[in-house]
């Protein structure tokens, strides 16, 4: 059989895969819920982020959405809902508690340089707003930054060395007894 001059093997090949294209039928496509959990918890997520998105401004929600987001086991939308939070509420008195969210967030990923970064950032944004952070929280993010900085100045690597690192952060701190000695003998 002699093709004609115009038409090759390659443009037969071209012609049958189109027409597969076109008669068979189009592939099933399925989804599923990015967030797992139950209807409740889903539902406590969908408000949060609803209320992050009503005030944009709002430091204290984005924390929120982050940290409901991080529980759920997605750690770089974690990330990115508090960074993203702590940008828009640049100005806003609660914004440290966004920084302070991103922190956390990175830890949760064994980031620890941006961790640290982002609670000293947090830190400032609290010693700036008084009347927003108070003596607690400021204790609370200071206890955090020592603990953080410590583990970094150790130089261990927390993806190698996780419980190296925590026990070289832990090292700053002083152990503190709350149950009575045993009685010497």
């Amino acid at each position: 059989m002699k093709l004609p001059r115009f038409i090759g093997l390659v443009d037969l090949a071209v012609l049958v895969v189109v027409v597969a294209a076109i008669l068979l039928p189009p592939r099933p496509m399925e989804a599923s819920d990015a967030i797992k959990g139950s209807a409740a918890d889903r539902f406590a997520l969908e408000l949060t982020e609803a209320q992050s998105i009503a005030s944009p401004a709002s430091g204290a929600k984005a924390a929120e959405l982050a940290e409901r987001i991080g529980r759920a086991g997605h750690k770089d939308w974690a990330i990115e809902a508090a960074v993203e939070g702590a940008e828009r509420a640049k100005g806003s008195p609660d914004r440290w508690r966004a920084l302070s969210a991103a922190s956390v967030a990175y830890i949760d990923r064994l980031d620890v340089r941006p961790a640290l970064d982002y609670i000293e950032m947090a830190l400032s944004e609290c010693k700036a707003h008084r009347d927003s952070c108070r003596d607690w929280d400021l204790q609370r993010l200071d206890l955090y930054h020592q603990h953080l900085d410590a583990g970094v100045k150790s130089g261990i690597d927390p993806h190698i060395d996780p419980v190296g690192f925590s026990k070289a952060a832990e090292r700053t701190f002083r152990s503190v007894r709350l149950t009575p000695a045993r009685p010497q003998q």
